[in-house]
């Protein structure tokens, strides 16, 4: 099995398989993102505590590119700080200009999306959640931006 096919098994199965699709009720933050060239759309809500991801729906519709994007990315922000997801999602949109795979083996299957720079239209789909997951995240800390820092200033002392 060459690497091409490999990539494309597992974004297939993400796609077919979508992880981050269990429900938040009361989600920190929520934001819906949609590509207008594709029509691909995209809800995504974080459960926050201590400016960390610690759940994620993604609820993604569209192309196969945009929902294994928005499955790989709800597997990859578990865990995440503010500042750390603003990485990955810097990180994730150099892979697809560049085609330099991701060298931060805690991002999961993200590059497997890896031959979507040989594509630049398809760029907008495979960067939809993770820019629609950031947009959540940013707006959250800018409502809560001095209990983010307490709660780190509490833990550190």
């Amino acid at each position: 099995m060459n690497f091409d096919d490999l990539y494309r098994d597992v974004i297939l199965d993400h796609h077919r398989h979508p992880r981050g699709t269990d429900p938040i009720d009361h989600p920190h933050a929520s934001f819906f993102g949609v590509n207008p060239t594709c029509g691909d759309e995209v809800t995504v809500k974080l459960e926050i505590d201590r400016d960390k991801v610690v759940a994620i729906q993604v609820e993604a519709s569209g192309c196969a590119i945009s929902t294994a994007a928005g499955s790989m990315i709800a597997e990859a922000a578990v865990g995440k700080s503010f500042d750390q997801f603003q990485d990955l999602t810097e990180s994730l949109k150099q892979m697809l200009r560049t085609g330099d795979p991701l060298d931060d083996p805690n991002l999961g299957d993200l590059d497997a999306l890896i031959g979507v720079h040989q594509f630049p239209v398809r760029v907008k789909c495979a960067t939809l959640a993770v820019t629609t997951a950031l947009q959540a995240f940013k707006i959250y800390m800018k409502k809560h931006p001095s209990e983010a820092r307490r709660e780190l200033t509490i833990e550190a002392g």
